[in-house]
């Protein structure tokens, strides 16, 4: 499928706490500031140089050695080679963990090869990076925090599409990768301000696709000169009118496409889509599905008589679409209130029921009736949800960390409350007076 993400798959991950000296020196260390060692391979090369420089910001940790292995992954020497093997040194385990688990984030959620063609044999890395860090700043010799394109294809649709971004902005080559390279791709780094990064990336996809269509035309299309050339008027001519965008673009990567490429959707808008595998979307429908079991809970509780529960369970409704809002259109998060208690309150009354409810600990079985056993069943998927919510956003993600603090708790103290809400229901239950046979 064009433009499916290729995503790298991480294949070993290692730590040497305190490096020996021998081996130090040989790796041209510094004894003072490289203690500890950090090493990752990856099935990508250059997803792996990308996400490296993520964690040279995100820690006071140096890339110290990054190489490409020989005829990429598919020929590796071993099951934990792949392509490439990158290596941060710090002072201490914390600092190179924390730069390794930078690395590891962008590489799941942002530094991905894309599909050219349907049968995803041709890949290519149109990859924007908004601000770089140290690690491919230093590559370029550019300051810390410039926009690159980092441009990566096979050898031909990598020398297209390179002379199709330097013609289309206004952009320096700073780095070319000829072919044929360790791996036989070919690209370049090209530097300049975001926009002008963005239309050469743009530039340089619509190249590499025209060629994976119609790879025998020996005459340039019309329209991909026209492409060209309009973006050269934006970047080049003063007062120019503005190319209009494309419909699309995709999350994380700043390609845009006229058309929704099948197996996305949107995160927010058209100017955001993600695959549906995405963290945040699974989420969402891990989100939609509590909700519609809160809705079963309500109607079990009605029809046996819990109506306090079936009112508790509008409260629950209440607060799981408001969390809802929150993430996927910003709205501040909502408190978590049940019956007139607070989120905590009722923390407190789960760790101590036979006080407050006068019912002790509870393993749910079929004789304490329908509603017991879905609001059960609502408390396990809730877990469940909060998980997901850690994936989705534990390490980042798009929500501010106020409304990603106020959600996990919130998650975390929900199912606290539903497992109250059964021990009122076993409560009310066991008060009742057992039924008699005619």
């Amino acid at each position: 499928m064009v433009l499916e993400p290729i995503k790298p798959e991480v294949l070993a991950v290692r730590m040497i706490p305190n490096v020996d000296p021998q081996l130090a020196a040989r790796l041209s260390l510094d004894p003072v500031r490289h203690r500890s060692l950090g090493m990752i391979t990856c099935s990508s090369d250059d997803a792996l140089y990308a996400a490296l420089d993520e964690g040279t910001k995100a820690a006071d940790a140096d890339v110290v050695y990054a190489k490409s292995f020989y005829a990429g992954s598919a020929h590796a020497s071993g099951p934990f080679s792949g392509e490439i093997i990158g290596m941060f040194a710090g002072p201490d385990e914390e600092t190179v963990s924390s730069a390794v688990q930078a690395t590891l984030r962008y590489l799941e959620a942002k530094a991905w090869f894309f599909a050219a063609d349907d049968a995803g044999r041709l890949a290519f890395f149109p990859h924007v990076l908004p601000s770089l860090g140290r690690y491919l700043s230093r590559q370029a010799g550019v300051e810390p925090g410039t926009p690159m394109a980092y441009l990566i294809a096979p050898p031909i649709e990598a020398t297209l599409g390179l002379d199709a971004a330097l013609k289309a902005a206004r952009v320096e080559l700073k780095v070319h990768y000829p072919p044929p390279s360790e791996t036989n791709f070919s690209g370049g780094l090209l530097v300049g301000d975001l926009p002008e990064v963005e239309a050469a990336a743009r530039a340089f996809q619509a190249t590499v696709l025209d060629l994976a269509a119609r790879p025998r035309l020996l005459t340039p299309l019309p329209e991909l000169e026209c492409l060209a050339e309009s973006f050269g008027k934006v970047a080049h001519r003063r007062g120019a009118a503005a190319v209009a965008p494309k419909r699309y673009r995709l999350w994380g990567s700043g390609l845009d496409v006229d058309e929704k490429p099948a197996g996305y959707t949107h995160l927010f808008d058209d100017r955001s889509l993600v695959p549906k595998t995405h963290p945040a979307i699974r989420f969402r429908g891990r989100l939609d599905l509590l909700q519609a079991q809160v809705l079963e809970a309500q109607l079990a509780a009605t029809q046996e008589g819990h109506s306090g529960v079936a009112r508790d369970l509008d409260d629950v409704l209440r607060w799981l679409r408001g969390a809802m809002a929150s993430e996927v259109v910003g709205r501040p998060m909502p408190e978590l209130a049940v019956s007139g208690l607070t989120a905590e309150d009722l923390h407190r009354v789960s760790h101590d029921t036979v006080k407050y409810l006068g019912v002790g600990w509870v393993v749910p079985d079929a004789s304490m009736g329908a509603t017991a056993v879905r609001l059960n069943l609502l408390r396990a998927t809730c877990r469940d949800v909060e998980i997901a919510a850690f994936d989705a956003f534990g390490q980042g993600g798009h929500l501010s960390p106020e409304t990603r603090d106020a959600l996990l708790h919130g998650l975390n103290r929900l199912s606290n409350v539903l497992y109250v809400l059964v021990c009122k229901v076993v409560g009310v239950v066991k008060s009742r007076p057992p039924a008699t046979e005619g």
